[in-house]
């Protein structure tokens, strides 16, 4: 008899060490949603730890943002530190830049200039170049530390102005201030609606790092063939997958997908955020969170790769790497093609995207093409033809990626970065230093999967309190006409009055406080703001400059913003002869 009993509670302990030890040995579970670089590496990052990872993709293939893979210039490991992290991992190699790509170009009137060119021909506009990059850089220098620009009232203002009231006062030269434009346009968006705190953080971000670290090396099929070596590395993926609503309590999250429920311990929300405002959380996101889904900036941008049969523009110059047009193209890539002959990669971006989100792949490619045969006639005869990559009319992303607008780092820094509950959020918008680039997705894929170990190990994420947001004192927004439809996307029309192309006066000593009243905080329309065949050229007026007191404690605020309904009505925020574009370098896909 006791010898039974004693069997029994043998048995019984062996069930009980089993259990503990199979509790012990059950890996954790995490679904991650959204498929673009910063989903891949969280999905990688977490399944090297030993985690079961459903990678969920709405669409049919993964990738998310990937720039065209004709080809894509990279920077160095002091550039983009994580990319090449990456590479080196998974065995990638890269092809050194030649010298002449290392360093942007011009494109004014036709004409190709390289930045010496520009120093010895067009003296004027090299030195207001020089002036403007001054000037930011006396901003970024304030910014002690990038990961807090708003650290004091002054910087705070900042965010209240936006880029182009910012260039008007610096009354650049007309050819400067277009190739200026198309910079700022090229990286960001369009300057009327780019905070100005935001291009001064950057700056910061980047101001040891030169033009040169920028463009190191060519990725033979460009960021996606990153893509390509995650994917082969993750076990379970599931494309056509678009996420409807997720639900967590403390035992888990269940994750819907149409009929289906995915059930798993934690979730990795790594999709931008106009397709985060499509799925249904609950509990639900606090007003703060809303807000910055809705309103938060996000930069057009459509990138179109030409192909030639030869490089067609050898008889001008022999351009490669970034060149920075003023006549209608934007900013090009050139460069030669995998399988021989060459591309030009025309890079359309800020308000001008906006304009052309009404036309037709092959209209668009049209227009440029007739624009770049007016320069170079060979065009159409050595043309075989394009890619094209529409980020401005996806509607998972309302454009391409962040760019914060007057007074949204005021109200959004870094709201997406801690955990809320069992959920962390990833991708480049949620990044405090590389936001709208590969390196910033690569980067938050990290954090969030580290974050969500930290989770499953009981550690806890304070959660972001709402500040109460001030509301911003009346303002009036820059002036500026815009001109007939072709003629401002394409070239032709007026600039705005500006002082005649000399030799500028040394540039003002920055002031401490901000010299113009801040403007309203730009809210991104839902539909485009502008119907092009009928809108009618908008009539120019000068540009009336008011006396800059030096005052610094309180700006005057004389002017009064146009509302949100008058907004809406008018065209996209001051659009001069020079055009847009969106980049093929800084992997900002």
């Amino acid at each position: 008899m006791l010898s039974g009993w004693l069997r029994a509670c043998a048995l019984v302990m062996v069930g009980l060490v089993s259990a503990s030890a199979l509790a012990v040995d059950k890996p954790h579970t995490a679904i991650v949603v959204g498929g673009g670089l910063a989903g891949l590496t969280a999905a990688y990052e977490l399944q090297n730890k030993g985690w079961q990872v459903t990678l969920l993709e709405a669409k049919p293939n993964v990738g998310g943002r990937s720039g065209l893979a004709g080809g894509e210039w990279i920077g160095n490991a002091k550039a983009q530190p994580v990319l090449n992290q990456y590479l080196d991992r998974f065995k990638l190699k890269s092809i050194p830049a030649p010298e002449y790509v290392r360093t942007p170009g011009y494109l004014i009137e036709g004409e190709y200039f390289s930045a010496a060119d520009l120093a010895t021909r067009q003296p004027a506009t090299a030195e207001a170049i020089k002036r403007y990059e001054a000037a930011i850089d006396d901003i970024a220098r304030s910014i002690t530390d990038p990961e807090n620009p708003a650290a004091n009232s002054t910087l705070f203002a900042l965010d209240q102005i936006n880029v182009a009231n910012w260039l008007d006062r610096l009354a650049l030269p007309p050819t400067a201030r277009q190739l200026i434009n198309q910079q700022i346009r090229t990286r960001y968006d369009e300057p009327s609606r780019l905070s100005l705190l935001y291009l001064a953080q950057q700056a910061r971000v980047n101001r040891d790092i030169d033009e040169r670290d920028r463009r190191a090396a060519r990725l033979p099929g460009g960021s996606v063939v990153l893509a390509e070596e995650f994917v082969k590395q993750l076990k379970v993926i599931k494309t056509n997958s678009p996420v409807s609503a997720i639900s967590q309590d403390k035992d888990g999250v269940t994750v819907k997908v149409g009929a289906l429920g995915y059930q798993a311990d934690y979730v990795v929300l790594a999709v931008p955020l106009r397709a985060l405002g499509k799925i249904q959380l609950t509990p639900a996101l606090d007003a703060q969170h809303q807000g910055a889904i809705k309103s938060t900036n996000y930069g057009w941008h459509d990138q179109i790769m030409l192909k030639f049969k030869t490089p067609v523009w050898d008889s001008k110059a022999r351009m490669s790497g970034e060149i920075y047009s003023n006549t209608g193209l934007g900013m090009l890539w050139i460069e030669p093609a995998l399988k021989g002959g060459a591309n030009a990669v025309i890079n359309l971006s800020g308000d001008n995207a906006r304009i052309m989100q009404s036309f037709a792949d092959k209209q668009m490619v049209d227009q440029v093409l007739i624009r770049l045969h007016a320069f170079y006639p060979q065009a159409r005869g050595a043309f075989t033809g394009y890619e094209i990559r529409r980020s401005s009319v996806d509607p998972s992303t309302g454009g391409a990626y962040l760019a914060f607008g007057p007074g949204q780092i005021s109200k959004y820094w870094r709201l997406w970065e801690k955990p809320l509950q069992r959920v962390a959020f990833a991708g480049e918008h949620t990044d405090s230093l590389y936001p709208g680039t590969l390196e910033g997705a690569l980067r938050t894929g990290q954090r969030a999967a580290s974050q969500v170990q930290d989770l499953a190990a009981g550690k806890s994420f304070e959660p972001v309190k709402a500040a109460p947001a001030k509301a911003p004192e009346p303002a009036k927004a820059s002036g500026g006409g815009i001109g007939g439809f072709f003629s401002n996307l394409f070239g032709g029309s007026k600039p705005e009055p500006k002082p005649a192309e000399k030799a500028p006066e040394p540039a003002p000593a920055p002031v401490p406080a901000p010299v113009m009243p801040p403007p309203a905080p730009v809210v991104e329309p839902a539909k485009p703001a502008v119907e092009p065949a009928k809108k009618a050229p908008a009539k120019k007026e000068p540009t009336k400059k008011a006396p800059v007191k030096k005052a610094p404690a309180k700006p005057a605020a004389t002017h009064k913003a146009p509302t949100k309904a008058e907004a809406a009505k008018k065209a996209p925020a001051k659009a001069t002869s020079d055009n847009a574009a969106t980049p093929a370098t800084d992997s900002k896909n």
